[in-house]
């Protein structure tokens, strides 16, 4: 417990200070851009396969670039999600027969964190690897599930980003939404009749898929410490 909790103090002291480093001089920036890819889930009906009966997604992201390895980032995506019981080979899924079909949009703010050093107008930072976490919340569009509802989510993934021109950049990323509900699909436990189990007791959904983004603002920043000493060399 004290080696992690070493390992941790460890970890946010270097990203504090890599944030102080990198705030003396640099050229803030913003990034439009579009998501296309496809979209599944994961709950009582598929507990475990991921990329089970995947289905178009697409969307809008913007990001807010404070620093090269620090983002704040928003998006808004529209997916749909499907389950069918007779995907799957067990008695009890065959005898229950459950399924569904959902779309819905999803909206997430949160924070990305670059493994290398990046920003889209730098030639000299041209690709990355990195992770993002946020909280977000899911509008149900239609469902044949009864039970569906919009809810809170939590969403966190991984993705790689390269700039292509000192404007453009592509990257592709893969995120799950971890809900607070057991009602996506309509299927309220993977039990059988008359018992309840824990289980995943909450559904999952994913997107995964490419996107495309633009600058669209760009500024100066500097710390006046660091301005006053270039002046004073």
């Amino acid at each position: 417990m004290k080696l992690t909790k070493y390992i941790v103090c460890c970890i946010g002291l270097s990203l504090f200070v890599s944030s102080l480093v990198e705030a003396q001089k640099f050229y803030t920036n913003t990034d439009a851009g579009f998501f296309g890819g496809t979209s599944y889930y994961l709950g009582d009906i598929n507990p475990r396969k991921h990329f089970y009966a995947p289905d178009l997604s697409f969307g809008a992201l913007l990001k807010h670039n404070f620093t090269e390895h620090h983002c704040l980032r928003a998006n808004i995506f529209y997916g749909k999600l499907k389950g069918d019981d007779s995907d799957f080979d067990n008695d009890f899924q065959q005898n229950r027969g459950a399924s569904f079909n959902t779309s819905l949009i999803d909206i997430q703010i949160g924070y990305e964190f670059n493994f290398l050093r990046y920003i889209v107008n730098r030639f000299q930072s041209g690709h990355t690897p990195y992770i993002f976490a946020g909280i977000g919340y899911s509008f149900i569009v239609s469902s044949t599930a009864e039970e569906a509802e919009n809810h809170l989510t939590i969403p966190f993934g991984i993705g790689y980003k390269y700039r292509i021109t000192p404007r453009i950049g592509v990257g592709c990323e893969w995120g799950l939404r971890k809900t607070f509900t057991d009602k996506l699909d309509g299927v309220l436990n993977p039990g059988p009749e008359g018992s309840y189990s824990r289980s995943h007791n909450n559904d999952w959904y994913s997107f995964a898929g490419i996107f495309v983004t633009f600058r669209i603002f760009e500024k100066n920043t500097s710390c006046p410490a660091y301005r006053q000493q270039l002046d004073y060399k």
